[in-house]
């Protein structure tokens, strides 16, 4: 079965039908919820879901909700959380690194970003979930197929990325089209 890694963005627009990929989000989805597909996204993901969610809140009351913006953002956080064989990848245990002459210690998702950071130049967050994707293959073993984002950076360097992360970066609609879903 192939083993997908699903940027935060990519199951937003899951839940976004004015987003041009949402139905290529949404199949994927469907398919891993089936059993068809296994996914994985960083810890890092819910808490940019909360962060959405949160500035999105006012649009949420001006379309007649007049839930409390906690409540939204935790039930857009249930809604995800729920989401059956999507699995997160933890921040892993400290790893020790060397900055110049002194040594420090960070979480592994961190020191991998900070390895990412030096080889890739892309934004922090983004840097972080290509180390999520890096721990799921270097501590659990765990080989992912391919990488799936919406992010115009992340997929402006997908040669180089393929070759980092060893898989491949797609958009959802493209690995919908790759998978035949």
């Amino acid at each position: 079965m192939k083993l997908i890694y699903l940027d935060t963005n990519v199951i937003l627009t899951r839940y976004a039908p004015e987003e041009p990929q949402h139905k290529a989000a949404k199949k994927i989805l469907r398919n891993v919820e089936a059993g068809n597909l296994s996914a994985m996204t960083s810890v890092l993901t819910i808490v940019e879901v909360a962060s959405v969610i949160s500035r999105a809140y006012k649009g949420f009351a001006k379309a007649g909700k007049i839930m409390k913006r906690e409540d939204i953002t935790g039930a857009f956080l249930r809604r995800i959380m729920s989401i059956r064989n999507l699995h997160f990848i933890s921040a892993g245990g400290d790893i020790s690194i060397e900055i110049e002459e002194s040594r420090v210690k960070l979480p592994a998702l961190f020191a991998l970003a900070f390895e990412t950071a030096l080889k890739v130049s892309l934004k922090t967050l983004d840097n972080l979930h290509l180390a999520a994707a890096l721990i799921s293959q270097r501590l659990y073993r765990q080989k992912i197929d391919y990488f799936t984002t919406l992010d115009k950076d992340i997929l402006k360097r997908r040669e180089k990325l393929k070759s980092f992360i060893g898989a491949s970066v797609c958009t959802p609609a493209e690995l919908v089209r790759t998978l035949k879903l």
